[in-house]
């Protein structure tokens, strides 16, 4: 194993914070915008409700099997072909998303800031960073991002000082203008948005707690967290952009830091999307260790060698995204993650846990 020692719970909440945050930070609320409105965070709130739920299901595996990971226990649920064939699965979605992560942030920094710099410079140095630390131990890992979380404070106040200007609170009003049905609706997109704490399924045992209550206590927290960011910048971006608007900016947070005037600061955007570029990179690093170590048990013992499997997958993640240097790719491939994200952090989870329960049932008769 290449566990050293055990995380703490504050490492825990800083890489479910930062593992769910991503690139979503700037189209807040646009996908949500285009079905509810104005009551996009109204939709946020009920998204994180879902990603708690999804986190409850989570912990419940992991308190089933507290000194395993879900490579090493998924066999004990659905035997061992299906179980080798489900690791497989999270070791590719893993990757997979690791790919959207680095692809779309270098959309942005490539329409934002690097207009001449060529695609596959920006991937491969994205690609790089994220496998140097990803080749780490999880407690290595675990250090990087809590110092990380500094990065994300900076970048919260930066959206709080620019957030508030010409904006009209009567945006909000009426409340639920559009009806409960879009809103439900709108909860989809907004879910996509707190993908991450699926991490639970590998770092469960290796959280250093007396009690294990706290580990869903610290993913609640950690979620509650999240959360209120995204209501906080939906509020922001609704207060400043009418509903006509919303509908055609992609990343309306963006356009609220540029038109922002500072006399310490020259342009907000630039530093904004700087910063929050190692705060991207924490999600990306995480799903590609993560990748890795899933596709480690996909043989009859596991293969000990992370880094060689990281840089293995940090090349093919390399190779597939500099064929996204047309655009138009990026959405449909998103579109396609969003799906898969359903699936592998919900529906299987949920479907592992009910086995389980019906397994321990039948064995107690």
């Amino acid at each position: 194993m290449i566990q050293l020692k055990k995380i703490s719970i504050n490492q825990l909440i800083c890489l479910v914070i930062l593992n769910q945050v991503g690139v979503s930070v700037l189209s807040i609320p646009y996908e949500m915008s285009k079905i509810s409105g104005y009551d996009s965070w109204m939709s946020l709130i009920i998204g994180g409700i879902i990603a708690q739920i999804g986190i409850l299901v989570v912990y419940q595996l992991g308190k089933a099997y507290p000194a395993r990971s879900l490579q090493e226990y998924i066999a004990s649920i659905v035997g061992k072909p299906l179980g080798l064939l489900i690791n497989l699965l999270f070791a590719a979605y893993c990757a997979e998303s690791c790919l959207t992560i680095i692809v779309t942030y270098a959309d942005v920094i490539n329409r934002w800031l690097l207009f001449e710099t060529p695609w596959f410079v920006l991937i491969g140095l994205m690609v790089l960073i994220t496998g140097y630390i990803a080749s780490s131990t999880l407690r290595s890992i675990s250090t990087i991002t809590q110092s990380i979380m500094a990065m994300f404070l900076v970048c919260f106040v930066i959206i709080f000082i620019s957030g508030f200007g010409n904006g009209d609170i009567r945006h909000f009003l009426p409340i639920g203008t559009h009806g409960i049905a879009p809103i439900l609706k709108g909860a989809i997109p907004a879910f996509w948005a707190f993908a991450g704490y699926e991490l639970l399924l590998y770092v469960f045992p290796y959280v250093k707690s007396k009690k294990k209550k706290n580990i869903l206590v610290a993913m609640s927290v950690a979620n509650g967290v999240t959360t209120l960011f995204y209501v906080f910048i939906a509020f922001i971006v609704t207060y400043n952009f009418s509903e006509k608007q919303l509908n055609h900016i992609p990343e309306p947070m963006v356009f609220i830091l540029r038109k922002f005037r500072w006399p310490v600061v020259q342009s907000f955007d630039i530093l904004f999307i700087t910063i929050w570029l190692s705060v991207t990179l924490v999600t990306a690093y995480i799903y590609l260790f993560l990748s890795a170590r899933y596709l480690a048990f996909i043989g009859r013992k596991e293969i000990r060698h992370h880094s060689l499997l990281v840089w293995l997958i940090a090349l093919l993640c390399f190779v597939a995204g500099t064929f996204f240097t047309e655009r138009q790719w990026i959405p449909k491939f998103s579109e396609y993650h969003d799906v898969s994200t359903a699936i592998m952090i919900l529906a299987v989870p949920t479907v592992l846990l009910l086995i389980s329960f019906v397994k321990e049932k039948v064995a107690n008769k």
